[in-house]
């Protein structure tokens, strides 16, 4: 299937399977309406060219002349304007075909490029929501440690939350501030 026309079939065929929207319907039933033309026209270009065609003697008393085949210039001369239309029809079918194949290629690049770009937003936008949740815990977790009584709690569990609130400080106000915080147990 290395021709022109095996690969277009292979790409129509590919495209009834992928396709759902009704554009993409409409098209390929066009396809399939130009792929039926082709048929009959193949079919009376070679009804034609076996009417045209010289038939060989095989008698003994054949002369040379007469049973070798015509020339290029007299196959042609015996070709009908009808051989010829059909031939210039079906030059110009497989033309038409071959630019909707491409333009059908163009159309599907792009729409997996806006498919390809669609995801690309997505998973941006899904990183900034996981980063903002992040950024949301961590401030009711540093909330939680500010705002813990630590009156209760015995001299080592003090020491703890401060340092944590001392850490929670560091991070929220810059650590180069020089400001430093001692507290005195009692």
């Amino acid at each position: 299937m290395g021709s022109p026309m095996g690969s277009f079939l292979g790409l129509v065929s590919e495209h009834n399977l992928e396709s759902d929207s009704e554009e993409s319907q409409s098209e390929s039933t066009q396809v399939e309406e130009d792929l039926a033309l082709l048929e009959v026209i193949k079919s009376v270009a070679r009804k034609s060219k076996n009417l045209n065609q010289k038939r060989q003697r095989t008698s003994a008393t054949a002369s040379p002349a007469s049973s070798t085949p015509g020339s290029d210039e007299s196959h042609a001369d015996d070709e009908g304007e009808g051989f010829l239309t059909a031939k210039a029809h079906y030059v110009e079918t497989l033309e038409n075909m071959w630019a909707k194949k491409k333009e059908f290629e163009t159309f599907k690049e792009n729409r997996k490029q806006e498919r390809h770009d669609q995801i690309i937003a997505l998973e941006k936008e899904k990183l900034e929501l996981r980063k903002k949740d992040l950024e949301l815990r961590k401030w009711i977790q540093d909330n939680t440690v500010m705002s813990t009584d630590i009156s209760g709690m015995n001299a080592q569990q003090q020491k703890y939350f401060l340092s944590l609130q001392d850490e929670i400080f560091a991070r929220r106000f810059g650590a180069g501030s020089g400001l430093v915080i001692s507290y005195v147990l009692v």
